[in-house]
This record gives C-alpha cells, sequence and structure tokens, in this order.
C-alpha cells in the first residue's frame, strides 16, 4: 500500500497518495502575443512579455465604446489578450467525427481546442491514443459564442448542447480522440 498523506477536507480526513512523478512530454499552445509554440512561450517568459495588445480592429469598432470614465455602455480599456493570425473558418471536420451541419454549430473553441490536442499528441510522440487512461481538463474563460447564437432562434437544434458552453471543451476532447480518462 502507498503511502497516504492526509488532507482536510469537509471538515474530515481523507486519504490522499503521496506526490507521484509525472512528467509532461507534450506540449501545444495558443496564446495572446502570437504564441503558437513552446519555443516562443519559452522566449516570451525568458524575456518576462505578455500578450496584453490593442484591441485588433476585426474584433470590433474600440473607439466607439472607448471612454476611461467608465459611463454605462463604455469600455474603460482599450488593450486585451487577443489570439492572433487564428482562422476557425480553416478547419476540416472530415478529420474528426463532425458532420458539416455540427461544425456550423460549433464554437470556435472547440474547433481550436480539437487542432491543438492534436498538435499535443504529435509532440509527445503519440501515436495510438484510443482508448487510453488519458484525463482531459480544460480551463476556459467566457461563453462568446454561446451569447453570440443566443440571440438567434433559427440556430437552435440538436447540437446547442454540444456545441456551446465551455461545460463540453473537455468533453469534446475525450469524445473525438477516445480518451478514457484516469482510473
Amino acid at each position: 500500500m502507498k503511502d497516504m498523506n492526509h488532507n482536510m477536507q469537509n471538515g474530515r480526513k481523507s486519504p490522499v497518495p503521496m506526490s507521484e512523478a509525472m512528467a509532461i512530454v507534450g506540449m501545444a499552445l495558443r496564446l495572446p502575443g502570437g504564441i503558437c509554440n513552446p519555443i516562443d512561450f519559452w522566449t516570451m517568459m525568458a524575456e518576462k512579455r505578455d500578450g496584453l495588445c490593442d484591441v485588433p480592429p476585426e474584433r470590433f469598432n474600440i473607439e466607439a465604446f472607448h471612454d476611461i470614465s467608465g459611463r454605462p455602455g463604455t469600455i474603460p480599456m482599450n488593450k486585451g489578450y487577443y489570439l492572433s493570425d487564428i482562422d476557425v473558418r480553416q478547419f476540416d471536420p472530415s478529420f474528426f467525427s463532425l458532420s458539416k451541419k455540427e461544425l456550423e454549430r460549433l464554437d470556435p473553441q472547440q474547433r481550436q481546442l480539437l487542432e491543438v490536442v492534436y498538435e499535443c499528441m504529435e509532440n509527445a510522440g503519440m501515436t495510438s491514443w484510443q482508448g487510453a487512461d488519458l484525463g482531459c481538463y480544460v480551463g476556459a474563460f467566457n461563453e462568446d459564442w454561446q451569447d453570440l447564437n443566443a440571440k438567434e432562434t433559427q440556430h437552435r437544434g440538436g447540437y446547442r448542447v454540444t456545441g456551446y458552453g465551455d461545460f463540453a471543451l473537455a468533453n469534446r476532447i475525450s469524445y473525438e480522440y477516445d480518451l478514457k480518462g484516469p482510473r
């Protein structure tokens, strides 16, 4: 039996295994500042930079909303953290089990994540992950796609639940790559 550590949880002691060795064997990413690979990420960190930039004009007309006073209907910041040089329309659904109709409803975050996870597996040298005991954990911020599509009543349909929402991100990856999670 492994040595156990005790962790306080809800006022009770619960056994937690002592730390086990873990290795990051693959990495892929898309980050603000044009960071699309581990080398660029490392360089950014070593140079103590971040990805803060002006709001890209293709996002929205910041000048129409920017006002440092913070009055209602305005935005006090004219900068942010944006992904650049990414066209989510250039996604090939045939590589995955997605129909054209499902792809039309699919959150761009899911499209991007499907591609980046594949790059990560490639970077790790993994060629047969189907059915593997791999866990998928995703952190996400904002549900812009869901908010945009909430106004479109004719787009409601069978893919609304699986295509929108941050809760579906890890599930989409696990399903498409047939990951069974840690046991």
